[in-house]
């Protein structure tokens, strides 16, 4: 769709469309890989921690789902990627997903403002009413704020993205925490808080599968994850995520080429059989590079009988097992959401850094 947009050369540096291979091998892949490095990079930067965030191999699946289209420029300075710009469209909405990441050296030369004029462009010849974007920021930066219309956390005037989103006409929706939880965890401490979230859970069993949905749990995976657009706290944000067997099944496939691994729990009522909260990790197979903890939900009919607490566990008890080189989980929770803050918090998550979501109006839907 957006591969045939030229490549527009500007005061010292150019903007081109990405090229997304089909595989990390191919002969084309260079600009991925760099694209990948890029946003690593800027990530590890706001986060506070070193090390590849994620590699271009396990980005590349994300770049196939049909489901979620993304598209992708880069800008280069010499022939080098300094920075990126990514669209993501999802299939049905009206909103869709900007990022945009520029190396330190090279900020300051209107690259970040070029890209994003191009993503907006792209998301109205898409006909997106809505364009989205998250960031991410170290804690304890002092000075004024913008506080969250939600009443549940701040984000620094002064930080480079808030000026930067805020310049082009974005606002502030809500603010989330990144939270983290160093591993092993005590082995005596682990096991009676397993044993309490058990009894208080009782009539519930769990499920854990690694890899691929088992056919039996599709549907049930299809339901929950699509719940996760509805029933979590998103505050101002617009999300359309609907999920259906065929879309598991095809994510799935697309999981199957990451070296990543995603590691799942269920929780079932016995009395229905009806599987009524899950729990997902992405996890790195091949390193000991943080896992993190996906979507996580319990049905609110089902809630109050600590079954999010008993997902939780048993899912590190799963990965502690299976991938015992694991040193830290990462999660991401809204401010507001304190029901699931206090079960992490409980379990021993401790926040590093901050998330903030942002959302800009490009035009009223005509539906």
């Amino acid at each position: 769709m957006f591969s045939s947009d030229p490549t527009i050369t500007l005061s010292g540096f150019t903007i081109e469309p990405l090229v997304v291979p089909v595989s990390i091998n191919a002969a084309d892949a260079a600009d991925f890989i760099a694209m990948a490095a890029v946003r690593s990079a800027v990530e590890a930067e706001q986060r506070g921690h070193g090390g590849e965030v994620m590699t271009a191999a396990e980005l590349l699946p994300d770049w196939k789902d049909e489901s979620r289209p993304m598209a992708g420029l880069v800008a280069k300075v010499g022939g080098r990627v300094v920075a990126r710009g990514n669209l993501a469209l999802p299939v049905g909405a009206e909103e869709c997903w900007g990022a945009i990441s520029v190396l330190p050296e090279f900020r300051g030369l209107g690259i970040g403002s070029a890209l994003y004029g191009r993503l907006e462009q792209m998301a109205q010849d898409a006909g997106r009413t809505t364009i989205q974007n998250q960031t991410t920021y170290p804690a304890g930066v002092e000075g004024e704020a913008v506080p969250a219309p939600t009443g549940f956390g701040s984000v620094p005037l002064d930080l480079p993205s808030t000026r930067f989103l805020r310049r082009q006409g974005f606002s502030l929706e809500q603010v989330a925490c990144v939270s983290a939880l160093p591993l092993p965890l005590d082995a005596d401490v682990f096991s009676a808080r397993l044993g309490d979230a058990v009894t208080a859970a009782a009539g519930y069993r769990t499920i854990t599968w690694q890899g691929r949905t088992p056919e039996e749990w599709v549907e049930s995976i299809a339901l929950l994850r699509s719940r996760m657009s509805t029933d979590a706290p998103n505050a101002g944000i617009q999300l359309t995520d609907v999920w259906t067997a065929d879309r598991v099944r095809s994510v799935d496939d697309l999981w199957a080429e990451s070296p990543r691994v995603a590691l799942t729990s269920i929780v079932v009522d016995e009395a229905t059989g009806q599987a009524v909260g899950f729990t997902e990790l992405d996890v790195s197979a091949e390193s000991d590079r943080p896992a993190e903890q996906m979507d996580t939900l319990v049905l609110r009919e089902h809630r109050g009988r600590r079954l999010g607490m008993l997902l939780k566990l048993t899912n590190l008890r799963e990965l502690a097992a299976r991938f015992p080189a694991c040193q830290r989980v990462e999660t991401v929770n809204a401010e507001e959401n304190r029901p699931m803050l206090d079960v992490n918090e409980s379990i021993g998550f401790a926040a590093t850094c901050f998330s903030a979501r942002w959302r800009k109006k490009l035009f009223e839907s005509k539906i």
